[in-house]
């Protein structure tokens, strides 16, 4: 079962050395120093506070940090950010995620609209966010710290369900 909770500083330096493989390595944090020091919302406490929740989970008799959800608003938008611990990806944990955070989005921004943009060559998680409700809407292709890449626009809409 998962629970969110609050992303403490603790969670927030855990999350900063997962270790996705390639090619999700683009995922990869820089270390927390780094981070720190570029004031990152995941370092900054008041935003961690207003906009992210960690998500754990009791697994082999111990508290796991599973993944983290961040919703950044923006008028009517909500933009939905989320990481999956490397060692629960590829194995369906990604829509247990999804649920959950579709489930605390309708309970807290009901007459808002959700939005993601997902890497366009992550085809895993493309599919998870399709099976999840969301619909692509369009892709950009944007500059990055790892380069330019090609990224889709997703909106969240039960009719794609």
């Amino acid at each position: 079962m998962l629970n969110q909770t609050e992303l403490t500083e603790k969670y927030a330096k855990e999350i900063s050395t997962w270790k996705y493989d390639t090619p999700y390595s683009v995922y990869n944090y820089p270390d927390w120093d780094k981070i720190s020091e570029q004031k990152w919302a995941i370092t900054i406490a008041d935003k961690r506070k207003e906009e992210f929740k960690a998500v754990t989970s009791e697994m082999d008799g111990k508290l796991q940090l599973f993944g983290y959800f961040r919703f950044k608003t923006n008028n009517q938008i909500v933009l939905l950010g989320l990481g999956l611990n490397p060692q629960f990806c590829g194995r369906g944990y990604g829509k247990k995620l999804m649920g959950l955070i579709i489930q605390e989005f309708e309970q807290r921004f009901n007459d808002k609209v959700l939005e993601l943009e997902v890497r366009a060559f992550n085809k895993r998680a493309v599919k998870c966010y399709i099976k999840a409700g969301f619909c692509k809407v369009h892709s950009d292709i944007k500059e990055t710290p790892n380069g330019i890449d090609t990224f889709i626009l997703m909106r969240y809409n039960k009719i794609c369900l």
